[in-house]
């Protein structure tokens, strides 16, 4: 029997762990996270110590320790000295991965995101190529993902142009999209009489009992949280049918950090446990699926063969754009529903919508991109009282809270009655945006943490400018008394506004054909080892325009099939 050793348990790790085993491997999960998830692998759902609990979220419950596992960012690797330590984009860290508390966005990305050097062409001072495959590759399994999972939509609600012209589908999804919130509804309808195109959003969360899990009961506590029913689709559907198999085991609290290698062959990668014991993990091959920046930190740390430097190269984040409408004359309710946001619009990310191929000519850049908008989102309880005390510490030192306070937090301007646009910004890969092993800073087992060097390039500021007044120009349209858009970045009232937060990791194992320009071949195994393969964003070659999970896992799967020599899933 073969035997696979995985580093992480998410969404990529999942799909390989399942594939594999139905296919008769011997799999092996090597997670740095706990397990909070009592019973997967023997009945389903599991139970869970989730809860609606705004505390959890603010203290690292199922995020690394920024003390314990620090990161440290830069801007530019001019920057030498006096650069931040912390959480830099840090993903949750438990057996599931990041998709134990993600919003559950579920699009597909278009065809132009895997042949964009091709179809888009080149852009100066980027390093723009295509994948080693293109969108009809993925199609087949996309679709066989929205299934194994449980994705909701409505794919007659789609617009042609420009969403099923770049993304065409063979059939609808396999749940019906679920009830639209208050504040969707409004921004979206703001949207309409502009003439864009909003639509329901593809979401892996049930709107109905699906795959043995209950509907959502609508908490609003869904992106950022665990949810506490297991309404919400994810890498433990996969990983529990990977363990019904009798052949997969999950080992939480242990965390990879290398790969032992003999000649080009890996023979298992090196763990350490929360106690600090350490070991190895044989196998026949190994897997990286860490997210893309602690894949590329286990490989800098093995020293892996990259004889053209190319690991932790091409980072990308997305570079979101943030707008907001105040609404004094209604309460939106837009933290209520399942979702953070339960409409979407992708018209931003046609290098083709109306003056965009105009205003980029006229910067000297052949093309622009925004990306998917996530329609109505808002603000939650604890940070928007963390601001009103900002503000009144400022115009009444003395008394920060009390009445004044209480008054703020009941008229609830920046919760019940702000609704938000979020655009997923398009990134294009720069060289220069990378992971490095820090020089000086380590964990709490003394390992070299992830530097992060990232900045965004002319492309990504000359399509915010674009953007932004069209996003203002939404809310407005939805009746919005106020509004304004602003980077996702930007320093609002003293906050740092430098370090991304977009949970979107993409890039620093790329894949591709050449072995001078790329890390990976099509199929996942690092060009210069026999038997070291990586199954997480780390080997996107683009970063699309939309959110990630479902191509991630659409990838992982290609890969996984590719391993196991079967052209037919194992994990319907």
């Amino acid at each position: 029997m073969r035997k696979a050793v995985i580093a992480g348990s998410g969404a990529g790790a999942s799909v390989m762990a399942v594939t594999l085993a139905e296919a008769g491997w011997h799999v092996v999960l090597l997670e740095k996270g706990p397990n909070y998830f009592t019973g997967l692998g023997k009945h389903w759902p599991p139970k869970t110590v989730f809860s609606n609990d705004n505390l959890k979220a603010l203290r690292n419950f199922e995020q690394p320790d920024p003390e314990a596992y620090p990161r440290t960012f830069r801007t530019s690797a001019a920057q030498k000295s006096g650069y931040y330590v912390g959480d830099v984009n840090n993903l949750s860290v438990a057996v599931g991965g990041g998709t134990i508390h993600y919003g559950a966005a579920m699009p597909r990305f278009w065809d132009i995101d895997f042949k964009q050097r091709s179809m888009l062409g080149p852009v100066d001072g980027a390093d723009v190529q295509d994948w080693p495959f293109e969108y009809a590759d993925l199609e087949p399994l996309y679709d066989h993902l929205e299934r194994a999972v449980g994705v909701q939509g409505d794919m007659a609600a789609m617009p042609h142009d420009p969403v099923l012209k770049h993304a065409p589908r063979k059939r609808d999804y396999p749940m019906r999209s679920g009830p639209q919130k208050r504040a969707s509804i409004v921004v979206s309808a703001g949207a309409k009489a502009l003439g864009l195109h909003p639509y329901p959003f593809p979401s892996a969360i049930n709107s109905e009992p699906y795959n043995g899990r209950p509907a959502c009961n609508n908490c609003g506590f869904c992106n950022a949280y665990g949810c506490p029913t297991s309404a919400r689709g994810s890498a433990l559907d996969l990983l529990h049918r990977a363990l019904l198999t009798g052949r997969v085991e999950i080992r939480p609290e242990t965390m990879v950090y290398g790969v032992e290698m003999k000649g080009r062959k890996a023979k298992g990668l090196r763990w350490i446990d929360q106690h600090g014991r350490r070991g190895v993990e044989h196998g026949d091959i190994v897997i990286l699926a860490a997210s893309g920046i602690e894949s590329a930190r286990i490989a800098l740390m093995s020293k892996l063969p990259d004889p053209h430097h190319r690991i932790g190269k091409r980072l990308m984040f997305h570079y979101f754009t943030s707008g907001f409408g105040v609404f004094l004359d209604q309460r939106m309710h837009a933290y209520k529903t399942w979702g953070v946001e339960t409409a979407c619009m992708e018209d931003f990310s046609d290098p083709d919508f109306t003056g965009a191929r105009a205003f980029a000519k006229a910067q000297g850049l052949p093309y622009i991109r925004g990306g998917l908008c996530e329609m109505g989102g808002s603000q939650e309880v604890i940070p928007e009282a963390q601001f009103y005390q900002f503000i009144l510490a400022a115009i009444q030192p003395q008394q920060p809270f009390g009445r004044a306070f209480k008054e703020l937090m009941r008229t609830s301007l920046l919760r019940e009655r702000l609704v938000g646009i979020q655009m997923v910004g398009h990134d294009l890969p720069y060289l220069s945006n990378n992971i490095t092993l820090d020089p000086k800073v380590r964990d709490q087992f003394g390992l070299p943490v992830p530097r992060i060097t990232y900045a965004p390039g002319k492309h990504e500021n000359v399509a915010q400018e674009f953007y932004i007044p069209l996003l203002t120009a939404i809310l407005v349209a939805s009746g919005a008394n106020a509004a304004a858009a602003v980077p996702a970045n930007t320093a609002l009232l003293g906050e740092s506004g430098t370090i991304p937060a977009t949970r979107h990791i993409l890039g620093g194992m790329q894949m591709g054909t050449n072995e001078k320009t790329s890390v990976v071949n099509q199929w996942g195994r690092m060009h210069h080892t026999d038997n070291v393969y990586v199954a997480d964003g780390g080997v996107f070659t683009t970063s699309g325009a939309q959110n990630p999970t479902l191509t991630i896992m659409a990838v992982a799967l290609r890969m996984a099939r590719h391993l196991a020599g079967t052209g037919h899933s194992h994990a319907s």
